[in-house]
């Protein structure tokens, strides 16, 4: 079930809002997860835009979105940052906040890069980043963080393999790096033969980096 078709399942009254109650049942079929009276209230506070004491149908679709990626506690963390952002605190910030306070953190940003940062982070299409819109913004960031971190060890990985820099692995250089890794119980020739088989994809005799990216994400 989408969170269109959950919001109007516990849209009782059909008024296109949820009250904190509503909220709750909602929350809990869409997330699984039951959340206490105060923080229902924190949460309709942090997502009401129009500030009407209830959440529309994209602020809760937006809502379920953010806190299936993150819990309570990190969500008011990330409310503190937001308000650091949000320099004239109207719940929103507009690119001259947000490009005054990326430079602030040492990361200038020219008028076009700003552009693109708000206008990826910006769902509603209105050209601020509101909170939730921020959340997910800076969740992303992390994402990609973690990506670079995890491909950079993997390139380090493969150079350690490749132990005469051109680029490939051949047999002979996975045996080595494989029997100096287990040097006391170092694999035979025949489960080297077997590993190499599987990695070579091309069946070309040599491993290149996305064949052995593409072993250490399927093992």
């Amino acid at each position: 079930m989408h969170y269109e078709e959950i919001f109007r399942a516990f849209d009782r009254d059909q008024d296109g809002y949820l009250s904190g109650k509503e909220l709750g049942k909602c929350m809990k079929k869409a997330l699984g997860e039951k959340f206490s009276s105060k923080d229902l209230k924190y949460i309709i506070m942090c997502a009401d835009k129009d500030e009407n004491g209830q959440m529309d149908c994209e602020e809760f679709r937006l809502t379920a979105t953010v806190l299936k990626t993150v819990k309570m506690d990190e969500l008011k963390e990330l409310k503190g940052v937001f308000s650091g952002f949000d320099l004239d605190g109207n719940g929103t910030i507009n690119k001259a906040e947000f490009k005054e306070c990326m430079e602030k953190l040492g990361q200038g940003l020219s008028a076009d890069e700003c552009n693109e940062m708000i206008k990826s982070a910006d769902r509603d299409g209105d050209e601020v980043i509101s909170f939730l819109e921020f959340v997910l913004m800076v969740k992303e960031a992390e994402q990609k963080t973690e990506m670079l971190d995890d491909e950079q060890s993997m390139r380090e990985a493969f150079k350690m393999f490749d132990e005469n820099g051109d680029g490939h692995i051949d047999k002979n250089e996975l045996k080595q790096v494989l029997a100096t890794m287990h040097q006391d119980s170092a694999p035979s020739d025949v489960e080297v033969d077997e590993m190499f088989k599987l990695a070579d994809q091309n069946g070309d005799g040599k491993i290149t980096y996305t064949e052995f990216r593409a072993l250490l994400n399927d093992s």
